[in-house]
């Protein structure tokens, strides 16, 4: 590799003993003399992280100056930064790794040292961080054994003099953390936040008796051994990987049928298959859940695919160590969508008891029908239509478009009074919502839906029940079918149930 001067810069704390700081500098250079085989190479830049109390200090001072020379050294070459990161304040530290950004360039070919022999222990430790994040291999301190405190007072030439026991230490290769990257343990404690989330929103759905710490120790382990696989490319890790996350789906799969099997455990001496295909099939023969069941179809068949392909191996599936890398990550994820879809899924239709309830989709009222709904509108997409403003930073878009749905929804609102000519009818019109209640008009609908198509550009939902709560369920159901629906549901009664059940089996 060449070495240049112009290829080699110095990072360093300040210190407030100017001695201390000085030759650190001066033994640096010596140590990049060395490295180089050159012996009068300099640095092009040294950089010095001053605190205001070391640069007064060397503000201040003089003698430093000759101390360079001696090993000639210009004080040209001397960068002052001022950072105040004893503050422990996010801010300061932004702006410290701002400038620590502006000195080191990864297009340049340059050599970096760092020396940490002085400066406040918080700096200290910045540096040391980021010399391992850069790969900086050249990260000194300089160790000196005094003998009197007023040697602390001397600079490097005169130190000499004395007969000191001066080391320049090297750090030992901090890239022996990197261990600790390639089984990413980072990546592990993310999934701990992740998993204490999603089981937070399952244990509301769960019997009291459920072993939430199975569950739990299930998911983690999944991405424990697919890490360890990852980095030892054992094949034993990613089929343990496998085995775990799939004992997770179980776990979640036990929560599921016993909340709508009505206290039949039949299921419980099935394995996972068989238990996926009852969750399918439940929701297929009740449809009018927020659940899509082709989607949940393709879901328990992916899972079962690949769980079973590791439990029974034939001769055929001689899968490579790829292969099994590529099985272990997807039986992750799955594991973390299917507890997602599901417990989401579910608890839009939960009563207060923590039982599922049933609905049922209404046939289209008869116009001359009387009966009086509740009527729940929502505009399709509006989040998206405001967005376009902020990706712009524009005031100017964001104003205009919240302006125009306020204005169509305003319009709207008088049109539902006009046409149900019943001036208490509208309960709520804020944003790109309105519930009102009327009898069922298909043309009231159909002209809602149009107008606030051809004013905004945007689709509409809208669901309808005889119940506040049941009119919340329709939005929610015709709102999965994509938008631009108009969806009307009814809480279904024990006597229905056991009608329609009694056909289906």
């Amino acid at each position: 590799m060449k070495f240049d001067r112009e290829y080699f810069k110095l990072i360093l704390p300040g210190s407030k003993n100017v001695p201390t700081m000085i030759n650190a500098i001066i033994r640096a250079t010596i140590q990049a003399q060395e490295d180089s085989k050159k012996e009068d190479l300099t640095f092009r830049q040294v950089h010095i992280f001053h605190t205001e109390e070391s640069l007064h200090a060397l503000s201040t001072s003089t003698s430093w100056q000759e101390a360079l020379n001696y090993y000639k050294i210009s004080s040209t070459t001397l960068v002052h930064h001022v950072t105040k990161i004893e503050d422990s304040n996010s801010d300061r530290f932004e702006d410290l790794a701002e400038q620590l950004r502006t000195i080191v360039n990864p297009l340049d070919n340059a050599q970096y040292y760092i020396d940490v022999t002085s400066g406040i222990s918080a700096l200290k430790s910045i540096l040391a961080v980021f010399a391992y994040v850069l790969d900086i291999k050249n990260v000194y301190s300089l160790e000196i054994s005094f003998t009197d405190n007023k040697q602390r007072n001397l600079f490097y030439h005169q130190l000499k003099k004395c007969n000191l026991k001066i080391e320049y230490r090297k750090f030992p290769p901090i890239r022996e953390f990197d261990f600790f990257g390639k089984f990413n343990y980072v990546e592990i404690l993310r999934y701990h936040s992740i998993i204490d989330e999603l089981i937070k929103s399952l244990k509301p759905l769960s019997p009291n008796d459920f072993d939430f710490e199975h569950l739990r120790e299930s998911l983690l382990s999944g991405v424990h051994s697919r890490l360890i696989g990852e980095a030892t490319e054992e094949s034993y890790s990613y089929r343990h990987s496998i085995f775990a996350s799939c004992a997770g789906i179980e776990e979640v799969a036990n929560i599921v049928l016993t909340l709508i099997s009505n206290q039949n455990k039949s299921w419980e001496n099935l394995t996972l298959g068989p238990k996926l295909d009852q969750i399918h099939q439940f929701f297929s023969r009740h449809p009018k859940y927020f659940i899509n069941a082709e989607t949940l179809g393709f879901l328990t068949k992916l899972i079962t695919s690949v769980r079973n392909e590791m439990a029974h191996p034939s001769k055929k599936n001689n899968y490579s160590k790829e292969i099994l890398d590529i099985q272990s990550r997807l039986s992750s994820q799955l594991a973390f969508a299917f507890l997602q879809f599901t417990t989401k899924a579910i608890n839009a239709f939960r009563n207060r008891n923590g039982e599922i309830i049933k609905v049922k989709e209404l046939d289209t009222p008869h116009e001359e029908d009387k009966t009086i709904f509740y009527f729940g509108f929502d505009g399709d997409s509006t989040g998206d239509y405001l967005d376009i403003g902020f990706k712009q930073s524009s005031e100017e878009i964001v104003r205009q478009r919240s302006q125009n749905i306020y204005k169509t929804i305003e319009e709207l609102r008088k049109l539902i009074y006009k046409e149900t000519k019943d001036h208490s009818s509208v309960i709520f019109a804020e944003g790109d919502n309105i519930l009102f209640k009327a009898r069922y008009q298909v043309s009231l609908l159909n002209k809602l839906q149009k107008i606030y198509k051809d004013k905004t550009g945007l689709t509409a939902t809208i669901g309808y029940a005889k119940t506040l709560r049941e009119v919340s369920l329709a939005m929610r159901l015709s709102k999965a079918k994509g938008g631009d629906s108009i969806m009307g549901i009814a809480l279904m009664n024990s006597e229905d149930i056991s009608s329609i059940e009694s056909k289906l089996d």
